[in-house]
């Protein structure tokens, strides 16, 4: 059953830096950055938010990481530079209990924070050169001897409490080994999964753990009786993505094993067959779909489908159906694209690539070029309403083309500098460009001359639209304001209002 649920984020926060599941796996802490941390408590089962945890003690913009209590009800959260300050919230209460400076005297950056799932008052930190436990008792955190005594100190990446053993915790380094502590002391070094190869997230289950890391490396490691305590028992590599695991995440039953990749990537892995698969097979499978592993450079809507088009500098081009939430179509090129314009039918899109135009016909599995026009680098393209014509943007000119001939019916010059947007009006008799230049114009179809103008001098434009009476044009720019003009006898565009935006806009 392929299901998902969205969770809204914070309004002007600047994204999700961390996540924690609660033992019970009735909450979900989610982590954002913004002015002042955010930690967000979301209720599983409603998908409301149960608590807000904000406070002036955190010392960053954000958290790094964060663990339940075995007993869910506290939470531990590392919060980022510049103070590195490690705070134990009762979450139920928006109290914070203990508040400790984890990093060194250096001020090293700090990765992960974990409880032992034995004794919630055991808690641990790894980073840059750090591997520190506390004791909560009362309100402090109490630091506790070094577990690795007095080992060199290295980049610990990663650790992890082993659920059946009282005292074991296995920490991973950015040199790929991994250490075993039992008791507070520092037992050895357990065989790795790859020499260089950095560790980047431990995961348990029921026969030992899993070990992610660079280079799309998995690595199963089974409970021994011998003086080795664990061995690699298999070691499988996602092919096409030598990038890092980034994250682990196990069914209850076992049966899948889902992996998310440094390049927005999330593949599956059947645990069922894992005693019987080879090594140099690829086992692993798309988890939903692909996604861009890069920058979006272009989006385009579909009118008569309910279909977008995006374009990206991992140099593929993507066609989505925001109904079904899937993607129907994605091709690989062997350059980025840095426009894209969806055809009104669904059936045609238009890539601007660095060496040519290109208009492509989408098939049932397939996205194949049919006609190429001169236009190097075209960043900006669109289709009329009608779908007869589209119009591309040649540095300063806008060339428009008949869709079906692939004639050039006609050129818009005027623009002193390079024209970032183009909007046909509703009708397609006319079109309203904007540039860099300051330069807003509407241009009629039928001669191709400039019909009315406004220039604002020291103002690059980045989008323009007209309302569907083409009576009022809005656009956008580098003085970070939404203008609205209107028709002004004799004048041409006049600004009507102006909305100070707060930030830059670069669409609408």
């Amino acid at each position: 059953q392929k299901k998902k649920n969205f969770i809204p984020a914070t309004i002007d926060a600047e994204g999700i830096t961390c996540l924690a599941l609660s033992p019970n796996h009735k909450y979900l802490a989610i982590a954002e950055k913004s002015e002042k941390a955010i930690i967000t408590i979301f209720d599983l089962l409603t998908l409301k938010r149960r608590k807000l945890l904000v406070s002036p003690e955190c010392g960053s913009r954000e958290y790094v990481s964060m663990a339940f209590s075995p007993d869910g009800k506290t939470l531990a959260a590392q919060a980022g530079a510049p103070e590195w300050n490690l705070l134990l919230w009762i979450w139920e209460k928006a109290k914070v209990a203990s508040m400790v400076k984890s990093t060194n005297q250096q001020g090293m950056p700090l990765y992960q924070c974990a409880f032992n799932p034995h004794d919630g008052s055991l808690l641990t930190v790894c980073g840059n050169q750090i591997f520190k436990s506390f004791r909560a008792a009362e309100s402090n955190l109490k630091p506790l001897a070094p577990l690795l005594g007095k080992r060199e100190p290295q980049n610990y990446t990663t650790h992890l409490w082993l659920p059946d053993e009282k005292e074991r915790v296995v920490v991973g380094t950015d040199q790929g080994e991994l250490l075993l502590v039992e008791g507070g002391e520092l037992k050895g070094s357990l065989v790795s999964p790859g020499e260089g190869i950095a560790i980047e997230v431990i995961l348990p289950y029921s026969k030992g753990f899993i070990v992610g890391g660079d280079h799309g490396r998995l690595s199963l490691y089974e409970k021994t009786e011998d003086k080795d305590y664990y061995k690699s028992s298999k070691s499988f590599a996602i092919e096409n993505n030598l990038v890092k695991l980034k994250s682990l995440a196990i069914q209850p039953g076992e049966e899948t094993l889902i992996c998310a990749l440094e390049n927005n990537q999330m593949f599956s892995l059947s645990m069922a067959n894992t005693d019987i698969m080879k090594a140099d097979e690829m086992n692993f499978e798309l988890f939903t779909q692909s996604f861009h592993s890069k920058g979006i450079t272009g989006v385009d809507c579909c009118v008569r489908k309910p279909l977008v088009a995006t374009c990206s500098t991992d140099n593929s081009v993507r066609i989505w159906n925001y109904n079904l939430k899937t993607t129907e179509l994605v091709k690989f090129f062997p350059e980025e694209a840095f426009s894209i314009a969806f055809h009104p039918s669904g059936l045609h899109i238009l890539v601007g690539f660095a060496d040519k135009l290109r208009m492509m016909n989408l098939l049932m599995d397939d996205i194949r070029a049919f006609k190429e026009f001169g236009i190097k680098g075209c960043k900006e393209c669109c289709f009329s309403h009608g779908g007869s014509y589209f119009a591309a943007v040649n540095n300063n000119t806008i060339q428009v083309y008949n869709t079906y001939t692939c004639d050039n019916i006609g050129n818009l010059r005027g623009h002193n500098g390079k024209v970032k947007s183009v909007y046909w009006s509703p009708d397609d008799t006319k079109l309203v460009s904007a540039g860099m230049d300051g330069a807003v114009y509407e241009w009629t179809l039928k001669d191709f001359k400039r019909n009315k103008e406004n220039v604002i001098k020291g103002c690059g434009y980045n989008c323009v639209l007209s309302t569907p009476d083409s009576h009022q044009i809005l656009a956008v720019g580098s003085d970070r304001k939404l203008k609205e003009f209107e028709e002004s006898p004799g004048a041409g565009f006049q600004v009507s209002k102006e909305f100070d935006t707060g930030g830059g806009m670069t669409q609408i």
